[in-house]
């Protein structure tokens, strides 16, 4: 449905919840100069670790609103992931995590996530006109609806901002229960864990072991529909830690959904994050899709705002995210079930490896013709970014490129993929080749 934006109301942009997709999306609204306010039940970022693994394109759009320095103390570098029968041993290693960086941050980091929410917090603190509500509950759509051109609820998994809409939920054939546990060691070295991401596939419990940044591990079990919560410490036992080497931080049984709204925009109210899309954890993508959720959509919206770009630009938003987040949901599912497969046969042979989805590959909403590397991220070699233009850019690999259309031209022969020129959208997609 097409309606269009309300004149002249107070506020550009109103953002519903300020987890990491409403906070990154906030961030980058202040620095297109939106004028936004954020509604945010809670006074304080979630204080238990939810989220814990990013990847390069999510670290870049960070670098993007200036958090880099802080970054460098928020995150380690990810070893990989295998997985591994239930005496430890290898049986599987899923995609290859050491790739050279062609974005310019390594391929995955882990974090912990109170950390990196509190830092996109501080970082609104510069923008004057992004006003943060904390600790209310949103208005009702109506009145949000008249506060805002433009309405974005990133409200999570439970978004009461879909729910009055009447935006359904499509299940996508994947529902488990599982434990998650958190804990920080005393000793980040006591007792003697693997620094890999390990999936168990053990036919008595399958579990996922991850070495997080810093002293935080986690562990996830999976549960019987019907089973009550075991004992944390019997669980950890087998992994060497201990009341006495190791504080409890949460224990929390979860369902691992994929789940996908009907879709994503009504008019001037569209879904990001969680309240657009569901998935199970297992290839760490839930926080990376939401987060590009916002890089995918801050620009259009200022496109929109200020330089007069119809309001059906946004419907890209839609078209351009959702094949990604399909693939990289089926992705999770597979990844899941694979647990279940290599855990009844530790012979069986994996699904022949597949280009990820998650790794600078093709956007595939993104259909402007054009031969590769159109749908492409941009790279990165010796912080580029810093040296371009927040809105569109042609990068050449010359000074000989002149610019078609009058947008501003950097030479860095680095990044053009072997194009005399490449038109790079605000979110660092390729747009076009010359």
């Amino acid at each position: 449905m097409s309606v269009d934006p309300v004149p002249n109301t107070p506020y550009d942009v109103a953002i519903v919840g300020l987890g990491p997709t409403g906070a990154t999306l906030a961030n980058l609204c202040g620095m297109w100069g939106l004028r936004t306010v954020v509604f945010e039940r809670s006074t304080a970022p979630y204080p238990q670790p939810r989220a814990c693994h990013l990847d390069a394109e999510i670290a870049r759009v960070f670098q993007h609103l200036g958090f880099e320095d802080e970054l460098r103390g928020l995150l380690t570098v990810s070893a990989g992931m295998e997985y591994v029968d239930a005496a430890g041993d290898s049986l599987f290693s899923f995609e290859g995590f050491e790739r050279e960086p062609i974005l310019g941050w390594h391929e995955d980091y882990v974090f912990v996530q109170p950390e990196v929410d509190a830092m996109l917090r501080r970082g609104l603190e510069q923008y004057a006109h992004v006003e943060v509500r904390l600790g209310v509950d949103a208005p009702e759509l109506d009145e949000l609806r008249s506060t805002a051109r433009f309405v974005v609820a990133c409200d999570g998994a439970t978004s009461p901002v879909r729910e009055q809409l009447g935006i359904g939920l499509t299940d996508l054939g994947y529902d488990e229960r599982w434990l998650v546990v958190d804990v920080m060691l005393h000793d980040p070295t006591v007792p003697s864990l693997p620094r890999i991401i390990q999936q168990v596939c053990d036919r008595r419990r399958l579990a996922t072991f991850v070495p997080s940044h810093d002293r935080h591990r986690r562990w996830e079990f999976r549960l019987a529909d019907d089973e009550l919560v075991p004992d944390v410490w019997r669980l950890l036992a087998g992994w060497g830690v201990t009341a006495s080497n190791a504080e409890l931080v949460r224990a929390a049984s979860y369902r691992f959904h994929a789940l996908e709204a009907d879709r994503w925009r009504d008019g001037d109210v569209l879904l990001a994050g969680d309240a657009a899309h569901q998935m199970p954890p297992f290839m760490g993508q839930g926080l990376c899709s939401g987060v590009r959720d916002a890089a995918n959509l801050a620009w259009k919206l200022a496109e929109v705002i200020h330089d007069g770009a119809a309001a059906t630009l946004l419907d890209t938003f839609e078209t351009e995210r959702r094949p990604h987040v399909a693939a990289v949901t089926a992705l999770s599912i597979e990844a899941g079930r694979l647990l279940t497969r290599l855990a009844i046969d530790p012979t069986a042979t994996p699904e022949p490896d597949r280009p990820d989805p998650t790794r600078w590959s093709r956007l595939p909403g993104l259909d402007l013709g054009g031969p590769f590397p159109v749908g492409h991220q941009l790279p990165q070699p010796d912080r580029l970014d810093e040296s371009l233009p927040d809105g569109w850019v042609w990068v050449a690999t010359d000074d000989t490129f002149v610019s078609p259309d009058h947008r501003p031209v950097v030479v860095e022969p680095r990044a053009t993929y072997g194009c005399h020129a490449v038109l790079v959208r605000p979110d660092r997609y390729i747009a076009a080749v010359a």
